[in-house]
């Protein structure tokens, strides 16, 4: 499915992200990625480091060609 299916289906919408948006969510990316591989977290916390830091990438990518998910229906994180 291409993202411009996607936005036909209202699964996604365009936006401009701020300037320093895809910047903040990279650092913060990073930083789950750290957590993600402290072994005193536990694995439950582990895991979910790294599917934040998953989430953040995908959203990184679909900001950096115009678009967001539309958060207000289920299955924005499948989308992203």
């Amino acid at each position: 499915m291409t993202l411009e299916n996607l936005l036909a289906i209202h699964r996604l919408q365009p936006f401009e992200a701020p300037p320093d948006g895809v910047q903040r969510l990279l650092a913060s990316a990073g930083r789950n990625l750290n957590d993600a591989r402290l072994a005193e977290l536990s694995a439950d916390n582990r895991f979910d480091a790294a599917y934040k830091a998953i989430m953040q990438c995908a959203m990184i990518g679909l900001l950096a060609n115009g678009y967001r998910t539309v958060t207000s229906q289920s299955g924005h994180h499948q989308t992203a």
